[in-house]
């Protein structure tokens, strides 16, 4: 392990990333502000800039997600409403099954863009409002790692580590969802990063009597954030980041770690920050749409029967193996780098001498503490698997790292296994790209749009033209190689020379040509550069072209452009949450208990015409439950899971008034009102 880490060290020039700027930084006038910053300053800024980049375009161009983005948006949205920012409500009951911090910010959100607007609809601005926290803090928490890395593991693992993060497809898509997940592991991973600088960074215990050391400002820090997990997410805020450090003093035996973390005044922010919200609920005598308390709803049954008994799973059970494949398809394509990471895993020592092995060690401890925790729980979902994902990445940076300081051939076994495992999951992503939604979304059964939107043929040239360039030094060696045997062939000397080379090397004679240093800069740029596309890609089109199949906000758009006030709508046997939302709980739910009884109800209420939501599988059995009382018309149905339709009374025989009086050219889908 010393022999490795000595090669990285020695293999990395005086000047190592970052260190200089880049000469066209240099040549623009508002950047040379940079110059006097440090190297740390500089690509945190430059991570920040990348975040942005990856993140924020188009943020706000879709409507939220069923069904879990409208559910939260409209406790949000209800909070407004209500003016009650402490007891969360749902559509006509309490809303017990999240904390609030997430509510919070996207009513927060809603609020800067007016959401509750005088108009029926919601504020064309509102996803924006609503996105744009959980955006920045998953941003910072891969930046506040980044800082981490740097001090304690090597600036190029911390550079590649942060960079595997933020175009990781599970990272690039929750940052764009206004869903708990992306909150709770922003915050856990600046809370482990703050932590890790705490207790692993070499310094002073206490340079003098008294007086405060540079870390207890990250202490500090480090229990601001599990204030706010827990607040985000519950008991995992602070039991992740508690266990993490109590196994690493059991196993090392360093105790004296703790010393650094001042543990009373820590608990004393942590309880300031979540104890007034949670004590509040505890006392509050309110009953959800279940007849449970706050404590029974969200303690007993959405923690401890969630881990144990598995509770409202769309995948109930499973093996270990569920996460092991979830994680090859949320990390693509750094599963080249896993084998390798596994290699630098196998090699983490339980006696570290130094803060690079504390970090290993501690970050191995993150990944296995965590993947046990949601591998033993009988609730999955293919996004629990995100809060392992920044340890593991971090392996494969140490791993690359190693690759660029050895050699390809050094590490031979490690880049052939892992070519063999990027090949199968590139194959896997590039037939079935469903595989991409299911990562974050509810119902993995729902129809994926493979009509409308199509990216197999881009994933496929994207994938085969990364692994190209990837192997291009060794292909243009060994044509090479065959052009000098075919320019040899015409001399005598050489011919003599290329039979006598042969005969050495079925004498087993060993190579003799050094391996190209540009053959490892390659193959490690060919990686990054693959994994910035596809993040891009994903980001900006392929999310946007799935999103109108999987949001009701362009349906409702479209009956705010066409309805009146006065007529209302109504969702058929369903219950997406988004309805609800994108109506500001007006809809009427139609059919659940008495379809034929509840939808003449429907029909006899006022408005000369009703506007009705039905999935496209039941457009069948609601025309059979109308029978000859109303005509159906589907308005909108290019949403593949989702229609929208005009009912009228049977009796009523002239024209339908306004733009549905004669059929038209559809137009732009999704055009706010």
């Amino acid at each position: 392990m010393a022999r490795i880490e000595k090669n990285v060290v020695e293999s990395q020039s005086a000047t190592d990333w970052g260190d200089t700027l880049p000469a066209f930084v240099r040549e623009v006038s508002w950047l040379r502000c940079l110059g006097p910053l440090s190297a740390e300053r500089r690509l945190t800024i430059g991570f920040c800039v990348l975040a942005a980049l990856l993140y924020l375009p188009w943020l706000g161009a879709t409507g939220f997600w069923d069904p879990w983005e409208p559910h939260y948006g409209e406790v949000a949205r209800e909070m407004i409403a209500r003016g009650d920012y402490l007891h969360p409500w749902w559509e006509s009951t309490w809303f017990f099954s999240k904390p609030a911090l997430d509510l919070w910010l996207m009513a927060a959100g809603m609020l800067a863009v007016n959401t509750n607007g005088p108009d029926r609809w919601t504020g064309v601005f509102t996803e924006w409002g609503a996105r744009l926290p959980y955006t920045v803090i998953t941003a910072m928490g891969a930046v506040l790692l980044f800082i981490m890395a740097n001090r304690l593991l090597s600036r190029r693992s911390a550079v590649i580590g942060t960079v595997a993060i933020l175009t990781s497809p599970l990272f690039v898509f929750l940052a764009r969802q206004a869903v708990p997940d992306p909150v709770f592991v922003g915050l856990l991973e600046a809370a482990l990063a703050c932590l890790m600088i705490v207790m692993l960074e070499d310094g002073e215990e206490q340079p003098s009597p008294g007086g405060p050391v540079a870390r207890d400002g990250w202490a500090a820090a480090f229990y601001c954030f599990v204030g706010f997990a827990t607040l985000s997410k519950g008991l995992l805020g602070f039991a992740l980041p508690g266990a993490a450090a109590l196994l690493y003093c059991i196993v090392t035996g360093e105790w004296h770690r703790l010393r650094r973390l001042h543990l009373a005044a820590g608990a004393l922010i942590v309880l300031v920050i979540c104890a007034p919200w949670y004590g509040t609920m505890f006392a509050f005598d309110g009953r959800d749409d279940e007849g449970k308390t706050f404590f029974e709803r969200f303690i007993v049954h959405d923690h401890f029967k969630r881990l144990a008994f598995g509770v409202h799973t769309t995948t109930p059970g499973g093996t270990f193996t569920y996460f092991v494949e979830q994680i090859g398809f949320d990390c693509f394509p750094w599963v080249f780098a896993f084998p390798g990471a596994a290699t630098v895993l196998a090699r983490v020592r339980v006696r570290p001498q130094t803060p690079r092995e504390r970090a290993m060690l501690f970050l191995l401890f993150w990944f296995l503490i965590g993947f046990a925790v949601f591998a033993f729980s009988a609730t999955k979902f293919h996004h629990y698997a995100l809060p392992v994902l920044a340890p593991l990445l971090f392996f494969c940076a140490l791993w690359l790292e190693r690759l660029l300081a050895e050699g390809l051939r050094s590490n031979a076994g490690s880049v052939f296994a892992g070519g063999l495992l990027y090949a199968l999951v590139a194959h896997d992503l590039a037939m079935t790209p469903k595989h991409l939604t299911d990562m974050f979304v509810y119902n993995y059964d729902r129809p994926y749009p493979d009509k409308e939107t199509d990216p197999r043929q881009i994933f496929t040239v994207m994938f085969y033209a990364g692994a190209a360039v990837a192997l291009s030094p060794w292909l243009f060696d060994r044509i090479a190689q065959l052009w000098r045997l075919l320019r040899g062939l015409r001399s005598r000397e050489r011919r003599a020379a290329l039979r006598a080379a042969f005969r050495e090397r079925m004498q087993g004679a060993p190579l003799t040509a050094a391996e190209a240093p540009q053959d490892r800069n390659v193959a490690v740029w060919s990686l990054i550069s693959v994994a910035l596309a596809f993040a891009v890609f994903c980001g900006w089109f392929h999310w946007r072209r799935l999103s109108p199949h999987w949001t009701q906000r362009d349906l409702f758009w479209e009956y705010y452009h066409q309805g009146t006030p006065d007529e209302p709508i109504g969702a058929y046997l369903m219950n997406w949450r988004g309805e609800t939302f994108y109506s500001k709980n007006t809809v009427r739910q139609v059919g659940r208990a008495a379809p034929a009884a509840t939808l003449q109800d429907f029909l006899n209420g006022p408005g000369a015409r009703k506007w009705m939501l039905v999935e496209q599988a039941r457009l069948g059995a609601l025309r059979g439950a109308l029978g000859g009382n109303a005509r159906l018309r589907v308005v909108e149905s290019r949403n593949n899971k989702f229609a929208l339709t005009l009912l009228e009374k049977a009796e009523e025989k002239q024209p339908m008034p306004g733009p549905l009086k004669e059929p038209e050219k559809p137009g732009q889908f999704g055009a706010p009102p």
